[in-house]
This record gives structure tokens, C-alpha cells and sequence, in this order.
């Protein structure tokens, strides 16, 4: 097959870092840069950037006011575009000029409990054209943003999973989970206590200037929550879709009042079409300062006339509304999802960040393939401060020898537990026992009592909960 040969032209971007990268005899040019001023114009490869992204997840061509939108939240938010193009493409192929791989990420926050927030590196929109899959794009793209992220000094990553399979090799372990629900509205919903504060139907614009000012309320009081971008707002309120690209006159919110009048929390909300039975109301986000508010609004939603059904699909595993409600049959889970995943970076950043209810000291050994992580680290909070220090390299194995990027777990002289790296980013924030990633065959132990002492130390008041989609 003859090729056309074009070599891709790096973005023009300031601090645009570029290089080459063969596999299996194909070419490419990777690319990293920023989105600068001048939307669309001003900005030709991040134009087509987001042309890839939305090929990537099977959604419709952009349209200009999408560009527009899209281009505009990442040059306010510093975002950083990694990308991968191929030199030569067949007669009419996508150009060299359209990534084969994409890549995203920008500063956030994740709240580790007790409302201390975690700088954190937030990654997104990764894809790989499935006809350049398999030549290590992403591996390379992955690399190279967590190799920034830790010179840049960030404790964690971390990411939402489409296909939950990619990213455990990469050190990233499920941290945070949500649940799909619907509540019988039917009758109207009863509690075992009287709800706080006042709730009032809104316009969509004063919500969209409300909602961010709420949010960080929420995001600071909830451990688990991750910090949100600019385009969360026009979506949720009506404004403006990405997908499918317009305005969505459907939208209705309200807001939650305390005992002075002032703003506490928000729900928007959509009828489903009324084609059929149940009548449905779907929640698109509901954003309380506290449980209690959060209850109020729920209890609003399922108050309206015309409605027989309530769903919402991000609720937390642990949700107070069930045990609130007179009869919890009204409750029902329909799905439940992995949210956030985190890839530690940094440990000992990491874990005096977050809070520990015991006193007592811990040698984790982590292995971690990429080397961001690996090493015996000692967990001290005697004093009732967790300081952190890593004591000793862990011993090389036949698997890490293999250069195998999942390798075995080996309890090695010196410590007390053993896992791998995204097994600890799936106990950083409580989501999980330590007993039962042991049981599953995740976590080695020198005897009960250190599996004990881990699970002691890693446990937390509440459930994680966030309701940030990136």
C-alpha cells in the first residue's frame, strides 16, 4: 500500500516539548502543549486534538461553538495536551495533522478527609485510534505525564476508567465508587426526621453563577470529593451540552436554603420524556454542603407533581437518604461503578496528607513497576502526626527482572505488608478493607495482627464519596 508521507507539524504553542518514537516499523511525532488565547484560530492542533477525543469515544464531529467552548475552559484551566502523529498515512487516511493518540491533564484537588485537600495531577480523555493500537502509544503518553506530574511535586494522579482493565498496570487502583438509584415517588417520601432549611426553583444562570461557590463547600467538606472545571457548570445547568452539542431547555434547578436564607446546596434536574410509565425525573447533579441539605433536596425532587420515579446516578455507596426514609423499599440500587482511581506518586507525600484515627507504626513494601513508588516505607503516627520515610529499597525479583509491569508480590525481610502500588490507591481513602484485597489475594502480611495494624491504620469515618466526572 502506497503511503503518504507528511510529516506532522508540531503545535506552536509556548512550551510545546516534541519527539520522535518508532514501533514496529511506524513512525510518530509526540507532542506535548499548552492551549493558548485565540480559540480556534489561535489554536490549530488543539482544534484538532478534540476532533480525535471525540472520534476516540464515538461522539459527533465538533461544532464550532463546541470548539469554542472546549478550547476556551482549557486555556483558563492551564490544561496540558499530549498527543501522538503518525508521518505517514494511506491515500485518504485521517492527515498526520489529526493525533492517533490523545492525552490530558491539569492541576486538581482531591479532599483526603478531614476537609484537607490534596494538590493532585487529573488525567483525562485518553484514547488510542484502534488501528495504532498495540504499538505502546499510551504507554508512552502515561509515562510521560506522570514523569511530569512527579518532577512537578504531585503526591497522586488520578483518573476516571472507562475500560477498567487499562490502568492497573499503570499503578492506578480504583479508590472511589458511586451508585446508580431510583426512588418511588409515588407516594410522597417519608423521613424519620424533619429536613433543614428551605428549597426554591431557580434560574439556570443565577445557578451557574451559585454552583462553583457551593461546590468548593461541598468538595471541602467531603472526603473523597475531586475538584471540578469550568465546563461542569453550562452542562449541568442547561446551557450548554458538549454532547449532543447544544442547549438543553429541559434542564430545572432549585436551591437549598438554611435557617438564614443563604445558599447551601442545589439539584438540577430533567423530565424524561412522557412516552411511558413510570414517570421519570433524572437528577444530573445534586450538590448539598452537608448530608442534611442533601436530604432536603432530595426530598424536594420527589415532591413534585407528575413524577413516579426519581433516578440519580451518582449516589453515594454509603447513603444517609436510606436510612433517613421511613420505608427503605422506596430505595433501590441499580448499578454500582468504580469513580476515581489514584496512582500514588509520591508515598510519603501521600499518606501524612491524609489523617489516621491509631497510633502505631507500619513497614509497607510497594512495588511499584515504573519506579515512582517502590521501596519499604515506614508509616509512623506515635506522635499523632504520620510522618513517613522510605527505610530500604525493595529486593529485585525474576518478575522485575522480566520487566513485567504487573509483578508478583514478595513479602522481603524488613516489612510488614506487601502490594503492589494500585493496590495501595485503592486503600488511600477507605474505600476498601485491607482484609479483603488480602482476601483477594492483593496484599501479603507478615501475620494477622500486621494485616490488622493496615487495616487500622487505612480505615476512615465515612465511605469516600465525590460527585466529579473528568
Amino acid at each position: 500500500m502506497d503511503l503518504t508521507h507528511e510529516a506532522p507539524t508540531p503545535p506552536t504553542t509556548p512550551g510545546t516539548v516534541t519527539e520522535s518514537y518508532s514501533a514496529g516499523g511506524h513512525d510518530y511525532t509526540f507532542a506535548e502543549f499548552g492551549v493558548g488565547p485565540g480559540g480556534t484560530a489561535g489554536n490549530p492542533a488543539a482544534v484538532e486534538w478534540v476532533r480525535a477525543i471525540r472520534q476516540g469515544f464515538h461522539q459527533a464531529e465538533p461544532t464550532e461553538e463546541t470548539l469554542e467552548r472546549t478550547l476556551s475552559w482549557m486555556h483558563a484551566e492551564r490544561v496540558r495536551l499530549r498527543a501522538a502523529y503518525p508521518h505517514a498515512v494511506p491515500e485518504a487516511a485521517l492527515p498526520t495533522r489529526r493525533p492517533v493518540a490523545t492525552f490530558t491533564s491539569w492541576e486538581g484537588s482531591l479532599n483526603v478527609g478531614r476537609g484537607r485537600l490534596l494538590r493532585a495531577r487529573l488525567i483525562s480523555e485518553v484514547t488510542v485510534r484502534p488501528t495504532h493500537s498495540r504499538r505502546g502509544l499510551l504507554r508512552r503518553l502515561m509515562t510521560g505525564d506522570l514523569d511530569r506530574a512527579q518532577r512537578d511535586g504531585y503526591p497522586v494522579a488520578l483518573l476516571t476508567a472507562t475500560e477498567a482493565t487499562i490502568y492497573g498496570r499503570f499503578g492506578f487502583g480504583a479508590a472511589t465508587f458511586n451508585r446508580e438509584v431510583s426512588v418511588d415517588a409515588t407516594t410522597r417520601l417519608q423521613l424519620k426526621a424533619p429536613t433543614v432549611g428551605t428549597v426554591e426553583m431557580a434560574d439556570g444562570e443565577a445557578v451557574r453563577q451559585l454552583a462553583p461557590v457551593l461546590f468548593q463547600r461541598f468538595h471541602e467538606s467531603s472526603h473523597g470529593s475531586v475538584s471540578r472545571v469550568a465546563y461542569h457548570w453550562p452542562e449541568y445547568t442547561g446551557e450548554y451540552a458538549i454532547t449532543p452539542q447544544k442547549a438543553d431547555p429541559e434542564v430545572r434547578c432549585a436551591v437549598h436554603y438554611d435557617d438564614a436564607m443563604r445558599p447551601d446546596g442545589y439539584v438540577t434536574y430533567r423530565f424524561e420524556p412522557n412516552t411511558s410509565y413510570p414517570l421519570t425525573l433524572t437528577v444530573l447533579d445534586l450538590v448539598g454542603a452537608s448530608p442534611d441539605v442533601s436530604i432536603a433536596l432530595w426530598e424536594f425532587v420527589t415532591s413534585l407533581d407528575l413524577v413516579d420515579r426519581v433516578r440519580f446516578g451518582r449516589a453515594p455507596v454509603e447513603d444517609p437518604l436510606v436510612w433517613a426514609m421511613t420505608d427503605r423499599a422506596q430505595y433501590r440500587v441499580t448499578s454500582e461503578s468504580d469513580k476515581v482511581w489514584v496512582r500514588v506518586l509520591d508515598p510519603a507525600a501521600a499518606l501524612e496528607a491524609r489523617p489516621y484515627t491509631v497510633r502505631g507504626r507500619i513497614v509497607i513494601s510497594l512495588v511499584d513497576s515504573m519506579g515512582y513508588a517502590d521501596g519499604l516505607w515506614a508509616l509512623d503516627t506515635t506522635s499523632g502526626r504520620p510522618v513517613v520515610e522510605r527505610v530500604a529499597d525493595r529486593p529485585r525479583t525474576a518478575d522485575d527482572d522480566a520487566g513485567r509491569s504487573v509483578p508478583a508480590v514478595q513479602l522481603p525481610d524488613g516489612a510488614d505488608v506487601a502490594m503492589r502500588v494500585d493496590v495501595l490507591g485503592s486503600l488511600y481513602l477507605g474505600a476498601v478493607k485491607a482484609s479483603t484485597l488480602a482476601q483477594a489475594g492483593l496484599i501479603v502480611a507478615r501475620d494477622e495482627d500486621a494485616l490488622r495494624d493496615l487495616q487500622d491504620f487505612m480505615e476512615t469515618p465515612t465511605a469516600p464519596y465525590g460527585v466529579t466526572q473528568f
